[in-house]
């Protein structure tokens, strides 16, 4: 059966048309099923994609372009599980530690049109916009 993850690489202006390529070629993945949005870095761009993966396979995504990361979405909103823990608790001003997570909720009205990430151990909640071409 397998699985989908959603990646999300940051990525070069100049080097999008090869990233697209590249991911054509190892993983099959159409040009229409890859999404652009920009952000406030000029110089890059955030592409997501999913990736299929067959039972017990893993992804090191690191291997195959270092700023490529998991992530997941809520509506537009896309965050990773260790950013929506930091939020939970900076919302509801809690000590990192021993919480379950589950037992909050999130307003993602609020963060439409937002990723969310950890970057250097600080959360980040960047404004991004669909590029569409």
């Amino acid at each position: 059966m397998g699985k989908i993850i959603t990646l999300a690489s940051f990525v070069v202006d100049e080097k999008i048309t090869s990233f697209k390529s590249y991911l054509k070629k190892r993983f099959n993945i159409d040009e229409k099923n890859i999404f652009e949005y920009s952000f406030d870095d000029d110089e890059k761009t955030i592409l997501t994609y999913r990736v299929h993966l067959d039972d017990g396979d893993r992804i090191d995504t690191k291997s195959f372009f270092p700023t490529t990361i998991i992530v997941h979405k809520k509506g537009e909103c896309f965050y990773t599980i260790n950013a929506l823990n930091r939020l939970i608790e900076s919302l509801y001003d809690l000590e990192t530690g021993n919480i379950n997570y589950k037992d909050y909720s999130i307003d993602w009205n609020e963060y439409q049109n937002k990723f969310i990430i950890v970057k250097y151990k600080e959360l980040k909640i960047i404004d991004i916009k669909r590029i569409f071409s």
